[in-house]
C-alpha cells in the first residue's frame, strides 16, 4: 500500500493512526475524523460532500477521493486543514494515498485519468502563497508522480 505522509494539521496525527487492516479506508478516514472532532469539546462532525466517486485508474470502476477541506467540526474551525492545505485521500480498493492539497481535479489525457493536485508553493521551490501542481497517475497497481517521496 502506498501512502504519502504529509501533516498539515493536528488531526493528521490521529488520521495517521488508521489501522492498516481496515476493510474500507473511507469509513476509517471518516470515523477517525469524527472521533477527533467529538473529542474536542464534544464537537459535531459533518463530512459534507467530502467523498467523491471518480475513476482514478482508467478501468471504468469508480474509486474514491476524500477531501478533508470539506469536513466540518462545530468546535474547531480549522480542525482538518493548515496553512499548507488539507489532506486529500485517493482510495483505490483497500489501498489509499494521502496528499497535502490546496485543491484537486481529475483530468483526462487520452483516456488516462490524472489526479492533478494544487500544492503549496513550498513543494516546488516557491513560497507558500504560490501554487504549483502535482500530476499523479495510476500505473501497475500504484499511484505515481515525478514528485520524490517525502523523506
Amino acid at each position: 500500500m502506498g501512502v504519502r505522509h504529509i501533516v498539515p494539521a493536528c488531526a493528521a496525527a490521529a488520521l495517521a493512526a488508521v489501522p492498516a487492516l481496515a476493510a474500507d479506508p473511507v469509513t476509517v478516514i471518516l470515523d477517525t475524523a469524527r472521533e477527533v472532532c467529538t473529542s474536542y469539546e464534544n464537537g459535531q462532525f459533518d463530512a459534507g460532500d467530502a467523498v467523491t466517486e471518480i475513476d482514478l485508474t482508467g478501468d471504468g470502476v469508480p474509486d474514491r477521493v476524500v477531501d478533508e477541506s470539506r469536513f466540518g467540526c462545530s468546535s474547531a474551525a480549522s480542525m482538518y486543514c493548515g496553512s499548507g492545505g488539507c489532506m486529500l485521500h485517493a482510495v483505490v480498493g483497500e489501498d489509499s494515498w494521502r496528499f497535502q492539497a490546496e485543491g484537486w481535479r481529475v483530468i483526462d489525457w487520452d483516456a488516462q485519468p490524472i489526479l492533478l493536485i494544487a500544492r503549496d508553493g513550498g513543494w516546488c521551490g516557491g513560497v507558500g502563497a504560490q501554487l504549483c501542481f502535482e500530476a499523479v497517475t495510476w500505473s501497475n497497481g500504484d499511484m505515481l508522480s515525478v514528485m520524490p517521496p517525502p523523506q
